[in-house]
């Protein structure tokens, strides 16, 4: 065997990886020396590498693209997320229905906690110095933003009273600002349809202790709401008082409800802050056989017998 033979081995070996090896063209350019690429470094040209289930931050690509979105000048979806602590954001449908339809008692001591109506700060329409209101009003004329007859926009009277701060005053002048016998807010629907509920809903409303007008969806007619101020309101605050017991209630400025005793009749109305009849029975207002401010038991609801509930 001659010097440049090579054993029969090794030249089995050399054919063998010379047939697996392509020719190269002969004006191909020479590889670089050193470490070869791979396509994880994208050297070879066009070659790209495998898309991932995982950025190349890190970070999965799902969460990536949400940085994406959040990133300053980038268009962004939907609301802005609520910042720790504070309050969320409310439409303004959401924002007439906290003010106008009615809460259960936990739900609305737990909205003033949060939005500090519990703080100590008086009412709309009362002097800091004492309970009489800050506004006049003769029951001659309605305040202005009081006479709307739309019931799914609610009133804000000027004239407010709230627990704690009762005074036969301030009773009165809550009343007055209404003007019952004048408002045309309070002007029957049709013949039947009276809107003594809606003034007494007013009212309540002033004072702080609530007789809906609506229950979630569902808007309240008279028999509706004085059924309710009959079997619910005692449940929430209210208390059954003699004839007697709701004069001294409302001189002492309470909110005091007169209902017929005849379930039948379905009428309501408030109890003035001002002496009995001859007869022991309150003096009333309201809009029911009779609309006025200031009438007799019988002349209200067209018969004598009534009961009487008090909310403080």
């Amino acid at each position: 065997m001659s010097g440049d033979e090579k054993p029969p081995d090794q030249q089995k070996r050399a054919e063998t990886a010379a047939q697996k090896t392509p020719a190269r063209p002969a004006n191909a350019r020479p590889l670089p020396t050193g470490a070869l690429p791979s396509r994880a470094t994208g050297d070879f040209g066009d070659e790209r590498p495998r898309q991932s289930r995982t950025h190349p931050g890190g970070k999965p690509l799902a969460a990536a693209a949400a940085g994406a979105r959040g990133k300053p000048g980038s268009p962004r979806r939907g609301p802005p997320p609520a910042q720790p602590g504070s309050l969320p954001v409310m439409t303004q449908h959401q924002k007439q229905q906290l003010s106008s339809g009615f809460q259960d008692t936990a739900h609305i001591n737990h909205l003033r906690s949060v939005v500090g109506a519990t703080t100590g700060e008086r009412s709309m329409g009362e002097s800091p110095a004492s309970k009489a209101p800050a506004a006049s009003f003769d029951g001659r004329a309605p305040a202005p933003e009081l006479t709307g007859r739309d019931l799914f926009k609610t009133v804000q009277a000027p004239v407010q009273s709230r627990e704690g701060r009762r005074s036969g005053p301030l009773l009165q002048q809550v009343l007055n600002q209404f003007a019952v016998e004048h408002n045309p807010r309070y002007a029957p629907d049709g013949p039947g349809k009276g809107r003594g509920h809606i003034f007494v809903w007013d009212v309540s409303r002033a004072m702080s202790c609530e007789v809906p007008h609506f229950i979630g969806m569902k808007e309240l007619n008279l028999a509706q709401t004085v059924d309710w101020i009959r079997h619910e309101a005692p449940s929430r605050g209210w208390q059954r008082a003699s004839a007697r017991d709701a004069v001294l209630a409302a001189g002492e400025g309470a909110l005091v409800l007169a209902l017929p005793k005849e379930v039948r009749v379905k009428f309501v109305a408030v109890v003035l802050p001002m002496a009995a009849d001859g007869d022991g029975r309150p003096r009333v207002c309201g809009s029911g056989a009779m609309t006025g401010a200031n009438l007799s038991v019988s002349e209200a609801f067209g018969v004598y017998a009534a009961e009487y509930i008090v909310h403080g």
